[in-house]
């Protein structure tokens, strides 16, 4: 194996990649899914595309193995969120490399992902490495707006192109921030849910001067300041209580924990220390609601007659849907308020633990990456993961990548990059693990 001739493929097609403009909203995936097809072709593999929409593109790549079981999906998403060049400090469609990183929308999420994939599947026909199950890459349109034109379309329109045994998938990655010195491998077997909910009411409209107390604006602010301020409990989903259980050995603090295992413990211990004022943790304990957009009135000394708002609401998986409206009317107590369910509600089990599939992950990443440690991971976003889940699939996230929780806000924010090394390392790891999983 060429691994150096390898690897600097890997950040040559990053480069490139990471120069095709996906952003999502509009999304606009052809052009990335085309670029991903002429590299395969080059290697003598033919892929499909698929368009839900004009423009809106994925793609499937196969290498057949011998069928002692169903594929193993290597997946990603082609789009991006929308970046504001101007506040970051390079251009982020240029592909620039400096300082050990190749930076730009999309190099850990998930574009960086894409190519370490893309070059393993590839690695995998030149090495001619015999496949005891077909070998499916598959390449996403749509997942930064809720993969319904993508992920969500291929399964309902093309599943025989994915009828899998396991998928590897974005999710989880490589924490350097929580045991110093020591790369914490969180593993996404999970993942809390969407629900995004459009808040409408109206009210009494007149001059800004004569106030009633019956403006549109006024009673939903109102109402939502009662919402927001009621306390959401803590709550310990099984692949959280597992990352607690794999700090504890490391964190004095989670020393009672340790020793009784008890999850009432760990509760009171995550109180006792204000271990919910990290936001990356409270998101793993408890449901958020996040009050994103707030639209009313057209002049200062005009009482508004409407007024609406939009909040993101993420779930924990064990959250019914139906009880969680109901304690949004409850808090909210105002009869008048009307409450949308925009998107989501869509809940997706757990991918199993116990060995199998993901005892083949955890030997991988303990081989390529001596002296971490593996956990599992509850993913407090959503994925395409959600849809092989609610299918019957297993899949599990996992981004080789070494990321402190400051690094974090580059998803979806500035200045997003991922380190040259990571990818080569991710290159082989991915690798490996076709080896563990469909050798």
């Amino acid at each position: 194996m060429d691994w150096k001739g390898l690897e600097q493929e890997a950040v040559d097609l990053l480069r490139e990649y990471i120069r095709i403009d996906t952003s999502n909203p509009p999304g606009n995936e052809a052009p990335g899914a085309e670029f991903l097809a002429g590299v395969l072709r080059s290697e003598g593999i033919e892929p499909r595309i698929y368009e839900s929409e004009p423009g809106r593109a994925s793609l499937v790549a196969r290498l057949e193995g011998g069928g002692s079981g169903r594929p193993m999906v290597l997946m990603s998403h082609i789009d991006v969120v929308p970046a504001e060049a101007e506040k970051w400090d390079v251009d982020p469609f240029a592909g620039e490399m400096s300082d050990g990183f190749i930076w730009g929308r999309g190099a850990l999420d998930m574009k960086g992902m894409g190519i370490m994939q893309l070059l393993a599947f590839i690695a995998a026909r030149r090495e001619g490495l015999e496949l005891s199950r077909d070998l499916v890459f598959l390449a996403c349109a749509d997942e930064e707006a809720g993969g319904h034109l993508g992920c969500e379309f291929m399964l309902r329109e093309h599943p025989e192109e994915l009828d899998a045994d396991v998928v590897i998938n974005e999710g989880g990655f490589a924490n350097t921030t929580l045991v110093p010195g020591v790369p914490l491998f969180m593993v996404a077997t999970a993942e809390k849910y969407a629900m995004w909910l459009r808040f409408f009411v109206k009210g009494e409209g007149g001059h800004g001067s004569m106030p009633s107390g019956r403006g549109a604006l006024e009673r939903l602010v109102l109402a939502l300041g009662r919402l927001m301020s009621a306390k959401q409990p803590i709550e310990i989903t099984a692949p959280v209580r597992a990352l607690f259980g794999a700090l504890a050995a490391h964190w004095p603090i989670l020393e009672e924990f340790a020793k009784d295992g008890d999850v009432e413990t760990l509760k009171e211990l995550i109180v006792r220390n204000n271990l919910t004022a990290l936001p990356a943790l409270n998101a793993l304990v408890r449901n958020t609601l996040c009050l994103n957009l707030l639209n009313a009135g057209v002049k200062i000394n005009v009482i508004p007659d409407e007024a609406e708002a939009q909040i993101d609401c993420r779930l924990l998986p064990e959250t019914e849907p139906e009880d969680f409206l109901a304690l949004v009317r409850d808090s909210l107590d105002d009869e008048e308020i009307e409450v949308e369910l925009v998107m989501g509600g869509d809940v997706s089990p757990e991918s199993p633990t116990a060995d199998g599939f993901f005892g083949c992950i955890r030997d991988t990443i303990e081989t390529d990456f001596p002296g971490s440690m593996v956990t599992p991971f509850l993913l407090p976003g959503i994925s395409d993961s959600r849809f092989f889940r609610r299918a019957g699939v297993p899949v599990y996230g996992i981004i080789p990548a070494r990321l402190g929780l400051e690094d974090l806000s580059s998803i979806h924010g500035v200045n997003e990059k991922i380190l040259v090394e990571d990818l080569k390392q991710g290159v082989r790891f991915t690798y490996h693990l076709i080896e563990a999983c469909a050798s």
